[in-house]
């Protein structure tokens, strides 16, 4: 696990001064899933995937396949001693991470009621392997259980979860006629504005919602899963005189979850509902809908439950899948969870002239017939990444309770037998989450690398500053940078924190090493 890579080093010192970049962009990453009609489809080589960015073949230079419970094709066991905040110790990458979106703010309460009870027993019987969070959508989003394996702590949150009945005012309200036509024809207008105003407060409450858990989640490796439990909001409104369309409130949501490889999993918590006669969200004659995308609905979703169109949108975009139309609320989660049961992460780096500040469609081919490929559907090329609003600091990474998570980080911490109380320290960083700048057949980046011994006021920094040249880069992104130092913890240590930090944009990775002899 721990290899050595041979790069290019241009300085090694403490606290080196800040390098400034031309233009610079992450390794693209796109998860794909699989399935034929027997389930998820295993065994596909690089050689079967044909990776497009707006419209153009890529070379894959990232190839690696996680299937269920975090088994990899080529997991190899880290060394004694050795901690990782992407994998395990048997070199596995860490569980599924999945958020469950309880939405108050568009299901009625009585179906809030069942979905509960559907949500409980499926976590009762959810595997320990996944990493479950708990949050609620009403006026507002609240995080009622952030990811966690535990299911005790999962169960607990969600008996805690009572049904709430957000105000929402009703498509159907009616008034008695007055026997005037005059005073009708107002109030029925003041109503329909009244319930058209209600509608764009609920989908803009909602938009934003999806955007600040793609924001939270963006930070966490890998694919991550968003089951929506909802009864969600019309995608398409056609009235005698006006269309309201949502679907550039939805097109913004997947875009920001696109970005942070969040697959969207629209689970329809009304349960078995049929199709309702007069749907809304019909067009006229039953002409079948259009978005903005200029998709138009296939015919088995044509006509069906009030926000279907929303919840298939929402899903194609981001590379997840709707269920709707079914009792089975706790099976629909499930399939959910397990569909990306086998994923094949694909990686390219795009070319200098690629980066014109917009979003690039990706396309990803199977050689296969009769498979269903799913992905995200693309990603923002910007000439220059945007720095951090607010990049955390060396002292917060080094403090914080938990591993940071963004720069994939394995290291390990060896005595030293010629001298009692120094140790080896050993540390291999995940290039894939590092900003690089590519020029003139080089890639370059700089990290620093900090060692803090707890219990002390000491921080040893290094910087690595480094460049690839294009032949080595898929090995290197493969291997990661390995960074090799010494240091004095004396005899009372028992712990050692490591952090690395992306200089470029302040992203951190970080692990705790016991200092063991």
């Amino acid at each position: 696990m721990l290899r050595p890579l041979a790069i290019f080093f241009l300085a090694t010192a403490a606290l080196a001064q800040q390098p400034t970049f031309r233009a610079a962009t992450h390794l693209v990453q796109v998860d794909v899933v699989v399935h034929n009609k027997a389930g998820a489809v295993a065994g596909l080589q690089k050689s079967n995937f044909t990776l497009l960015d707006e419209g153009k073949p890529q070379p894959i230079t990232i190839f690696s396949v996680t299937a269920s419970g975090g088994h990899t094709s080529s997991a190899t066991p880290l060394p004694t001693g050795a901690v990782s905040n992407r994998w395990n110790k048997q070199g596995e990458p860490l569980a599924t991470a999945t958020i469950l979106l309880i939405d108050r703010l568009n299901t009625p309460v009585n179906d809030q009621l069942y979905a509960n009870r559907k949500i409980l027993q499926f976590l009762q019987t959810q595997g320990a392997r996944d990493r479950f969070g708990i949050y609620i959508l009403g006026n507002s989003l609240r995080v009622v259980q952030d990811l966690t394996a535990d299911p005790d702590r999962l169960n607990r949150a969600i008996k805690n979860v009572k049904p709430q009945d957000v105000k929402r005012l009703s498509a159907d309200v009616k008034l008695d006629a007055t026997g005037d036509a005059v005073t009708d024809a107002m109030l029925a207008n003041s109503i329909s504005a009244l319930q058209d105003f209600v509608l764009d407060d609920r989908v803009g409450t909602t938009q934003k919602a999806l955007i600040a858990i793609a924001r939270h989640l963006a930070k966490v490796p890998g694919r991550k899963n968003l089951i929506w439990v909802s009864g969600s909001f019309p995608l398409l409104i056609v009235k005698p005189h006006e269309v309201i369309d949502y679907s550039k409130d939805v097109d913004a949501a997947a875009r920001a979850l696109n970005d942070a490889n969040v697959a969207v999993y629209p689970v329809d918590a009304r349960g078995l509902i049929g199709t309702p006669a007069g749907n809304a969200e019909q067009g006229p004659a039953g002409r079948p809908n259009c978005f903005t995308l200029g998709v138009c609905a296939p015919p088995e979703q044509r006509g069906g439950p009030s926000g279907v169109d929303t919840m298939n949108t929402l899903a194609g975009l981001t590379g997840g899948l709707a269920y709707y139309n079914t009792n089975g609320i706790e099976d629909s989660i499930r399939k959910a969870n397990d569909d990306s049961e086998i994923t094949y992460t694909l990686g390219f780096a795009p070319s200098d002239d690629s980066f014109d500040d917009k979003f690039h469609k990706l396309t990803v081919k199977v050689d296969r017939k009769g498979v269903d490929v799913r992905f995200r559907k693309g990603y923002f090329a910007m000439r220059a990444q945007a720095e951090p609003s607010v990049p955390e600091t060396v002292t917060q990474l080094l403090q914080s309770p938990l591993d940071a998570t963004a720069v994939g980080l394995t290291a390990e911490a060896r005595p030293d037998t010629s001298q009692p109380g120094r140790y080896d320290v050993r540390a291999v960083v995940d290039l894939r989450g590092v900003q690089l700048t590519h020029a003139n057949g080089l890639s370059s980046g700089s990290v620093d690398i900090s060692l803090f011994i707890e219990g002390t006021q000491s921080i040893r920094t290094l910087n690595r500053r480094f460049e690839i040249p294009d032949e080595q880069l898929a090995a290197a992104l493969q291997s990661g940078l390995e960074v090799k130092d010494s240091l004095n913890a004396g005899g009372n240590a028992r712990s050692l924190r490591v952090v690395v930090q992306d200089r470029a944009t302040g992203a951190g990775g970080s692990v705790r090493l016991s200092l063991w002899r």
